[in-house]
């Protein structure tokens, strides 16, 4: 973490935070607004537990660069100097850790990892309709595609649900008059 100083004071004092949600400098009472913080890069602010306005490494930038020197430490035996290799990717690890911990520390969320639920939803569905509106398929195909859109949906909320179980909450059906529909068995 890395103190936000006044420029004012030639740099000597961090601003602290006020309980209106303003910083202020302890030295001249210079006031900066959070709309004020313009940080460039992959560096986040927050508030230290001693109420210093502090920068760090985004925690997402953290994590991605934790990952790849975990990676590069798994591979180490490929270089051409892998005891080299291993020591560095450690203490990059090490130090990536640190950093995405200080962001912690200042209470700037983890985030978010992966895809989001609605994200996936979203792309199913997108890619059911583009699917659909370029192939002029019949009625029979369209359906059988947007059973297997609400099962992929279903299997991310519910891993390992049954056909039977999928058609019923999607449908209100049961299994064997969906088969029905298009002498599908």
């Amino acid at each position: 973490m890395n103190p936000i100083t006044c420029p004012h004071c030639g740099g000597l004092s961090a601003y602290c935070i006020r309980p209106d949600g303003m910083f202020q400098c302890p030295e001249c009472e210079s006031l900066l607004d959070h709309r004020d913080i313009d940080l460039d890069g992959m560096e986040v602010w927050g508030v230290a537990a001693d109420g210093t306005l502090c920068t760090t490494t985004d925690p997402a930038h953290s994590l991605d660069c934790l990952m790849e020197a975990i990676e590069e430490f798994l591979t180490a035996d490929e270089c051409p100097n892998a005891e080299y290799a291993r020591r560095f990717s450690a203490t990059s690890a090490t130090e990536f850790l640190a950093a995405y911990i200080d962001a912690r520390r200042l209470g700037i969320k983890r985030p978010e990892l992966g895809y989001t639920e609605e994200s996936v939803r979203t792309a199913v569905n997108a890619g059911a309709d583009m699917v659909l509106g370029e192939l002029g398929l019949g009625e029979p195909e369209e359906d059988a595609i947007n059973l297997v859109v609400n099962a992929a949906i279903t299997s991310l909320t519910n891993p390992g649900v049954s056909f039977a179980k999928m058609i019923e909450e999607n449908y209100g059906e049961d299994a064997e008059e969906v088969r029905s529909w298009w002498g599908w068995n």
